[in-house]
């Protein structure tokens, strides 16, 4: 997460300077679940992409959901492209991106491309920006969260994704969340299980080796991962990822494989000595898995609108505004890479004041245009100028000349219908 939203969340004051007052809550609260509903639409926007005709890549992932559990935790780390926007009706915007080199090759190390796919991507590129993946979301405060969730999600630093029960999970059934829960805990197990058998036993040999194929060693080892203790409760994690961690004592572990090494007395390869070097070769003494899990997609409901209300919308409420500018590189500048950076930022100035003329004339429901409302409304006009600062960058390339820079911008004017209404 950038900096700035740092200080907006932490009400963090430069060095030197008096400490500021902390953020609302609830408006921290908002920007968390704007960050969820940014989260969400750029997994659809990666997971919906085409590999084939045939199939996307969430279809190619759904027989197993590792994968999508993948995609979805690389995506966590998605950075906001700009400070998140607050209107006055508490109602908050966030912007995401992450690389699209950085997507394609998790995607690619996830092995479904397969060998002959090696341009399987091309659907995926193509939603590219300037090589970035980019969605966006909005939130409001949330009455149902409890204010023990909500002094976490506070305390959280912005770079983690909190647990904000129940954001990112409303549209999930009872059933599908518990069995979310249960995938994560038997995937915990898994992962436990895995962790065991690959420590090493000596200079060659791991742990596997120790239980190998023997069927009462087997079913030793499997009794003990699954005693394993829950620890603590299960977490909903808002990108619907049921998480669930369990420990296992390294102590505990030398016991079991001691009580193993006896049953299997035939064995001379290990000695008591060699299981007792775990503990020294661990260097802890604790073994931690996190299991992860979601729920099956039948048990997840339909998205709902995000415009509520049952009065018809307006029909420039459906519109999106573009703009279009072109600045030339400067001549006093020599660094290529400068240049163009200067032009950018100038053509989408460029844009967003063609865009601000564009909304000017725009009539809203009072019969005022939006430029006759701001004019006398002063917390209408923050508002309207959060609202230019969403417009989103469809394409910014150099002129076939390679004089200039392009930029084009569009605006939808859905989220303006919403805080423009009486009321908001």
């Amino acid at each position: 997460m950038i900096a700035a939203a740092v200080l907006l969340w932490a009400g963090a004051a430069p060095a030197g300077e008096p400490a500021k007052p902390g953020p609302d809550p609830q408006t921290v609260l908002a920007i968390r679940v704007a960050q969820v509903d940014a989260l969400e639409r750029l997994a659809d926007l990666v997971l919906g992409a085409r590999l084939s005709a045939e199939k996307t890549i969430r279809q190619t992932v759904e027989a197993e959901s590792d994968g999508e559990i993948a995609i979805r935790m690389l995506l966590r780390s998605a950075r906001m492209a700009a400070e998140p926007r607050v209107y006055s009706n508490g109602v908050a915007e966030v912007d995401l991106e992450m690389a699209l080199d950085d997507v394609a090759g998790h995607i690619r190390a996830l092995g479904i491309l397969g060998a002959s796919k090696a341009s399987g991507l091309a659907d995926l590129e193509y939603r590219a920006i300037d090589g970035y993946l980019r969605a966006s979301g909005s939130g409001r405060p949330q009455p149902d969260v409890t204010p023990d969730v909500l002094k976490g999600v506070v305390a959280a630093k912005p770079e983690d994704l909190p647990e904000m029960f129940p954001v990112g999970w409303q549209r999930v059934t009872a059933t599908g969340r518990l069995a979310a829960i249960r995938e994560a805990r038997r995937r915990a197990y898994g992962a436990m299980a895995a962790l065991v058998r690959e420590i090493h036993l000596g200079q060659t040999d791991k742990v596997a080796d120790l239980v190998g194929r023997d069927a009462p060693a087997a079913t030793m080892f499997d009794a003990f991962v699954r005693s394993l203790a829950v620890t603590g409760e299960p977490r909903l994690m808002p990108d619907r990822i049921a998480e669930v961690e369990t420990a296992a004592s390294v102590r505990d572990v030398i016991r079991l494989l001691k009580d193993i090494r006896t049953l299997r007395a035939g064995d001379g390869r290990w000695t008591a000595d060699d299981i007792d070097q775990i503990s020294v070769s661990l260097k802890t003494e604790r073994l931690t898995v996190t299991g992860r899990g979601m729920p099956p997609p039948q048990e997840v409901g339909a998205e709902t609108p995000r415009v509520a209300g049952g009065a018809p919308l307006p029909d420039w409420a459906t519109e999106v505004y573009e703009a279009r500018a072109t600045a030339q590189f400067s001549d006093e500048i020599e660094a290529r890479p400068q240049a163009r950076l200067l032009a950018a930022r100038s053509a989408k100035v460029r844009a967003i004041a063609d865009l601000e003329k564009q909304l000017g004339a725009l009539k809203l429901a009072d019969g005022r245009t939006l430029r006759e409302r701001s004019t006398k409304d002063e917390v209408f006009r923050r508002d309207v100028k959060t609202f230019l600062s969403s417009a989103k960058t469809v394409l910014s390339r150099a002129t076939q000349d390679e004089k200039a820079w392009e930029v084009v911008l569009r605006l939808p004017l859905i989220r303006l219908y919403e805080f423009s209404r009486p009321g908001e």
